[in-house]
């Protein structure tokens, strides 16, 4: 990065406010008072593997041109402790409701166990191979050809980061427990941070990268790019939750949306639609298959004809809102 990148993010002001999150709002005790579907169970599991994973993120960015940068690597160190007690805040919850863990998790519809506790985040790990010395070729070899391949990392990092709090807003708006709201609420403050650094580190390596490295890193978005969660979790997992939180009525698509318009606002990636092309290919997929990723016959069938899916929905929170602002 040449000295005359600015990068628009107070990462003095955020190391100073970054701490473990604070769920002193949330009445634990009173959890278990309000019930959760077996969809918003679904999605917790996914969401506790995933904020536990990002370390091996951390991992990977760090053997590329990022570990060069003092401010990434400030904000790398405070984001990794953030997002590990993000996994254990939802750890905690489950077993609060009553699902003791280590527990099984399932399909919407209660189908399909999905992996088991025990011994989990290892588990996950060995599967993708993390461990093995060669894993971090690619890294090293696209940062050593390049200086700009960090606007890359940062660019993923920042949809991934916009995928994740947009899908807790969207699991407000599916869940009827004001205790899990609370909690979200407390996570998405974080979440939000971490958008906001990703986003302007994006932003400002991909204005002064040239134009064919912006190329470059459009092509591999819409040809290499998914979803959060992909790899250490399987397609029908990847697909229950896209389902159940933007697939579910005209507003989880309008979620979705809303994802890919504040990606479409980076520098070369103008007009990509990469989370509605994840719903819509979940779809197709649940069409094909009667049950698919634990959704209601009924609901593929009405997806076929074009209509909104209609997945087995509860009373949510509907002032939620689920357009982000950005404040850090």
């Amino acid at each position: 990065m040449t000295a005359k990148t600015l990068i628009d993010f107070d990462i003095d002001r955020y190391m100073r406010a970054s701490r473990r999150v604070d769920l002193s709002d949330v009445d634990w005790d009173d959890i278990p008072n309000h019930p959760l579907s077996a969809g918003d169970i679904m999605c917790m599991h996914y969401m506790m593997d995933i904020e536990t994973h990002t370390v091996i993120y951390l991992r990977d960015l760090l053997a590329s041109r990022a570990a060069n940068d003092p401010q990434v690597t400030a904000f790398l160190s405070c984001w990794v402790y953030e997002e590990l007690w993000h996994g254990e805040a939802f750890s905690d919850f489950l077993r609060h409701y009553g699902v003791e863990l280590p527990a099984e998790p399932k399909l919407p519809d209660g189908s399909t166990p999905m992996p088991s506790r025990p011994n989990r985040v290892k588990a996950i790990r060995e599967r993708l191979g993390v461990g093995h010395q060669f894993a971090l070729l690619p890294t090293m070899f696209g940062s050593l050809v390049s200086r700009h391949f960090v606007a890359l990392h940062m660019a993923w990092g920042a949809i991934n980061e916009l995928t994740t709090l947009t899908a807790y807003y969207a699991l407000i708006r599916r869940s009827s427990n004001p205790q899990l709201h609370a909690m979200l609420r407390k996570v998405i403050q974080d979440e939000r941070r971490h958008f906001a650094f990703y986003r302007a580190q994006a932003r400002a390596r991909l204005e002064n990268a040239p134009p064919r490295v912006r190329a470059l890193i459009r092509w591999v978005f819409e040809n290499v790019w998914s979803p959060v969660g992909t790899g250490p979790k399987s397609e029908e997992e990847v697909d229950a939750l896209a389902l159940y939180l933007f697939g579910d009525s005209d507003e989880g698509r309008e979620q979705a949306r809303s994802i890919d318009a504040m990606v479409s606002e980076m520098p070369g990636l103008e007009g990509l639609t990469l989370l509605g092309d994840v719903v819509d290919r979940a779809v197709e997929r649940a069409r094909a298959t009667p049950g698919y990723a634990g959704v209601p016959t009924a609901a593929a069938s009405s997806a076929t004809s074009g209509t909104p899916m209609a997945l087995s929905r509860r009373d949510s929170d509907r002032n939620a809102k689920p357009l982000i602002s950005v404040e850090v």
